[in-house]
């Protein structure tokens, strides 16, 4: 049963065999810890405006994860994708008592975020540590303040 009011949780559930999108996510240290371990099973990003990934990353795409002022260490699978809008500090209170367990966040965060507004979730499947990323700099629309970048779409093999 949903707790939402109605038109405020959208859910992407299903999961393609093949990447179709890829991300970087750019994260603090601890966190890719966490990730690597298997406790942080999904990424949280709570944000005032619609940004980036807010409908942006669906299920079956690739995220690989950076730590901030660091290299790659890690990338996942998008096993599904919950997004919020219309937040309130109550709504974000709420979303702390049932994602916090698998988004491993501190206190301090969500106080920040509580006049969030829109909100993504992004499940993590087949997590593998990497020390290789793709090149995301030159990527439409980065910037060096970016903590998400959206890259063009995964290259398909042609069949010769």
């Amino acid at each position: 049963m949903n707790a939402f009011p109605r038109g405020l949780f959208i859910c992407f559930s299903s999961f393609a065999d093949t990447p179709s999108v890829r991300h970087v996510a750019i994260i603090h240290p601890e966190y890719l810890d966490l990730i690597l371990a298997g406790r942080k099973r999904v990424e949280v990003r709570l944000t005032r405006n619609r940004c980036t990934p807010f409908g942006r990353v669906a299920p079956g795409d690739l995220v690989y994860f950076k730590a901030r002022s660091g290299g790659f260490g890690a990338r996942a699978i998008v096993s599904s994708v919950d997004e919020f809008e219309s937040l309130t500090p109550p709504l974000v209170a709420m979303l702390f008592r049932r994602y916090n367990a698998m988004a491993c966040g501190d206190a301090a965060y969500w106080i920040r975020k509580q006049h969030a507004r829109f909100g993504t979730f992004v499940h993590l499947a087949d997590v593998r540590s990497t020390e290789r990323g793709p090149e995301y700099r030159a990527a439409p629309g980065f910037s060096p303040r970016s903590s998400w970048i959206v890259l063009r779409r995964a290259a398909r093999r042609r069949a010769s």
